[in-house]
């Protein structure tokens, strides 16, 4: 009992100075850095943003073979506005020609008279077309789904940077949680060196026993450098995952708690309407399907409104006609029905259809791999959780073990071999202790993600 106070002793002065040096990093700091930090989850961000900004009734059009992509058109919800000044066949500004000029009366005639004319023709032109099939609401529902798709992936991309976050921070904490009984058994170590020491000097030991205790002691001196080398390198991963530089020092707890209990059928129900992966798959269908529509609406005609005012004023140097001036406006109806187009629509409607097949295959496939994800995390949560208790119990009884075996040595009644055995068997019991609430502790993240409960 003297060692295991000198142990809680020495403990709490090594918590006390390692609060001084070093911060503690929890659970919510954990989720709260990933989420703001890491460049991936900043990407899909990114992408929700694009998503809206793709989500406007400025955007919504299309020509007859691209199926209403965000790509603008001839037809849409806005009407749309130009301003022209001249065309190729009739440009304004200054031109010139050789004219000669043969008349009855031979004293007007002109020969190679070099003609300047100035033209100027400015217009604006508006169009609108209402109506094209109904495809214009429908690209306006398929531009929401697709916001609604990119915040799916969003939460997809946290999820699984979390998990990769959250996997390293726990097998800290598995690592720290063995170190520490490595530190009991050292302290342990120690006194049993003095022991054999002090034997030896009374000749009641052997010197065999003041090796093997030192030899022992550098063993679980190494251990403890070892687990403290795995320690630092998942502090330099999770630091990469935090997106902080690698050197940045904390601290984490020292137990593992689990928060949840294995319940299959309430998990079964959450993963058909909360699980990314499916809801993804789902949103994709619902795009595929209005994608159809809009390929369906290229083959009925476009009806709309056009108008334009014209302005053309054109002057020559010499002749007959030394200025016209034009002016005025037009409005009224167009309408624009393609009635072929080489199978362009035709081929994208087939097409399309078979994208929807495909995606519906693939969603079954997500459906089939994620339950069957649920139901492999849900038997592990379920047997880690009493592999838990079963190591418990061990670590219960190898630490009584221990302390019979150190009287018995300190009597003289057994052996060191004898107590080392035992001490051995303590620190695997720890070990397994650790790793089963690290195994459990995964378990259960695996569960909640495929609930699509880790984010929440």
């Amino acid at each position: 009992m003297k060692n295991m106070y000198k142990f809680i002793t020495f403990c709490i002065c090594l918590v006390a100075f390692s609060v001084k040096s070093q911060d503690l990093l929890t659970l919510e700091d954990v989720i709260k850095i990933t989420v703001e930090n890491n460049f991936d989850i900043k990407i899909a961000k990114n992408n929700i943003q694009v998503a809206k900004n793709n989500n406007n009734i400025g955007l919504i059009g299309g020509g007859q073979s691209t199926g209403g992509t965000v790509s603008g058109g001839t037809t849409g919800m806005l009407p749309q506005i130009s301003i022209a000044s001249g065309s190729p066949a009739n440009p304004l500004g200054v031109g010139q020609t050789v004219t000669t000029l043969k008349y009855s009366t031979p004293a007007a005639d002109i020969n190679k008279q070099g003609l300047t004319s100035y033209n100027y023709a400015p217009s604006i032109v508006g169009t609108w077309y209402f109506f094209d099939g109904l495809k214009m609401f429908v690209t306006k529902k398929k531009l929401n789904r697709a916001e609604e798709l990119s915040n799916i992936q969003y939460r997809v991309t946290v999820e699984n940077t979390l998990l990769n976050a959250l996997t390293a921070y726990y097998q800290m904490i598995s690592i720290k949680q063995y170190i520490k009984s490595l530190k009991l058994s050292l302290t342990l170590g120690s006194d049993q060196k003095q022991l054999a020491d002090q034997k030896l000097k009374t000749g009641t030991g052997s010197n065999v026993d003041v090796l093997q205790t030192q030899i022992d002691y550098n063993n679980i001196q190494v251990q403890i450098l070892q687990q403290q080398n795995l320690l630092n390198e998942q502090r330099i991963n999770l630091n990469n995952l935090l997106k902080r530089p690698a050197d940045v020092d904390f601290s984490v707890p020292d137990t593992i708690i689990m928060q949840t209990k294995p319940e299959y059928q309430m998990a079964l129900d959450n993963t058909d309407k909360n699980n990314n992966s499916i809801l993804a798959g789902q949103k994709t269908i619902e795009i595929d399907e209005l994608a159809l529509k809009e390929f369906k609406a290229n083959r009925m005609p476009k009806i709309g409104v056009t108008g334009n005012y014209t302005w053309q004023k054109t002057t020559n140097s010499i002749g007959f006609l030394r200025e016209n001036l034009n002016y005025g406006y037009n409005a009224g109806f167009v309408c624009n029905w393609t009635l072929l187009n080489n199978l362009t629509t035709h081929t994208a409607i087939k097409n399309q259809t078979v994208q929807l097949s495909s995606d519906n295959m693939r969603l079954e496939a997500t459906k089939l791999q994620e339950k069957g994800n649920l139901y492999k995390a849900y038997l592990s949560f379920q047997n880690n959780l009493n592999i838990i208790e079963i190591e418990k119990q061990s670590v219960q009884m190898a630490n009584q073990n221990l302390y019979i075996a150190a009287q018995r040595f300190k009597q003289g009644l057994s052996n060191y071999i004898e107590y080392r055995t035992v001490e051995q068997s303590y620190e695997d019991a720890q070990y397994r202790l650790s790793q089963a609430a690290y195994n459990t502790k995964l378990s259960e993240l695996n569960y909640l993600k495929a609930q699509g409960l880790l984010v929440h």
